[in-house]
């Protein structure tokens, strides 16, 4: 992997890897993702082509570790920007090439997660 430096690279990173991992005609691919310290969980689906019809699972197996690591240092990045805190994020992508992401701070993940960390550090 590169080295990503900027939103727009890694937005272009994520991309690309969205696109690749879906071997079929699609019509938007989404990613949701939530971030917490140095871990990142995905789940994601693809609408197909109108031909076919229907929502798909995304196979986020197929999205390797550079993936996680391209999204962590989006937050890392952003949080130097003074942007607004967020622990989730969703992509999403059109074949022409739009792509968004949409981000979100759930703060009730956040205590669950840190609440998980403290018991594991207790035993």
């Amino acid at each position: 992997m590169a080295e990503l430096n900027t939103v727009e690279e890694i937005y272009d990173f994520v991309a690309n890897a969205l696109a690749a991992a879906v071997d079929e005609p699609w019509k938007e691919i989404r990613l949701q993702a939530e971030v917490w310290k140095t871990s990142t969980g995905f789940t994601g689906d693809f609408t197909r082509d109108p031909a076919d019809g229907g929502v798909a699972d995304l196979d986020v197996d197929r999205l390797d570790y550079a993936v996680a690591k391209a999204i962590k240092k989006l937050q890392t990045i952003m949080a130097s920007d003074s942007h607004e805190p967020w622990n989730q994020v969703t992509f999403r992508l059109a074949p022409d090439g739009e792509f968004v992401a949409t981000f979100n701070y759930d703060a009730d993940l956040a205590a669950r997660l840190e609440e998980s960390a403290a018991r594991a550090r207790a035993r």
